[in-house]
């Protein structure tokens, strides 16, 4: 009987615990472009390792969907094996690429 209501009560924490996690304010679905997850003033919640930093090239018209796309494409050929990118300036001009763990 002891077994069942620790086993019982145990569940109820897991429970009590996930949805808690699943619930907070600050957690979001991330948006993919070209198959890499896209953090703009933001960071990922799940661990990751750094695997450099990219600057964008020169932007023709400035516009943020050019300086993504630019930056994507940066990523991509310097770091094929990333899956994600954090823009570290609000300007997006430059950019941690990643790979989660």
């Amino acid at each position: 009987m002891k077994k069942i209501t620790l086993l019982s009560i145990i569940i109820v924490g897991i429970a009590i615990s996930a949805f808690t996690v699943l619930s907070e304010k600050n957690a979001a679905i991330v948006n993919q472009e070209q198959g890499l997850y896209i953090f703009i003033q933001s960071k990922p919640v799940t661990e990751y390792n750094y695997l450099g930093t990219v600057k964008k090239s020169i932007a023709w018209t400035g516009q943020p969907e050019e300086m993504l796309n630019s930056l994507i494409k940066k990523v991509k050929k310097e770091h094929p094996t990333a899956d994600g990118i954090i823009f570290t300036s609000a300007d997006m001009d430059k950019a941690d690429a990643v790979k989660f763990k």
